[in-house]
């Protein structure tokens, strides 16, 4: 039975997308969006999920702003802790599992946009 697990981590908002280089200018302040490479951990490969990491404060902003804010594929934190971040999203993920990757994948796509989500072969 295939498991998720995280192949890599970039942050789109660093400039060489490395996640230990990203400082935001304010830790309780701030939305970056983390892509995550995901696979079956018992075989090479991964696919793109997106990931967008906020505070409160932040979307409370944009809320002000635009008079809304979607929700879908957010991870909400009081503050930016990397490390904090990453265990709870490694905890997510490594608790999807399913008979076959697809099944997996899907489950990832509950929390963070994949790369195929809307994807449909042809009949």
């Amino acid at each position: 039975m295939p498991r998720a697990k995280i192949k890599s981590i970039e942050i789109t908002d660093a400039c060489d997308l490395r996640p230990e280089s990203y400082v935001p200018d304010n830790y309780e302040d701030f939305q970056c969006t983390f892509g995550l490479s995901i696979g079956p951990s018992d075989m090479d490969g991964a696919e793109l999920f997106y990931l967008t990491v906020c505070t409160p404060k932040r979307l409370a902003k944009i809320a002000d702003r635009d008079g809304f804010v979607w929700g879908r594929h957010h991870l909400i934190v009081p503050h930016y802790d990397l490390k904090a971040i990453t265990q709870a999203i490694t905890k997510f993920v490594e608790g999807c599992s399913g008979e076959a990757w697809a099944d997996v994948a899907l489950k990832v796509s509950r929390f963070a946009g994949w790369e195929f989500e809307d994807y449909a072969k042809d009949p």
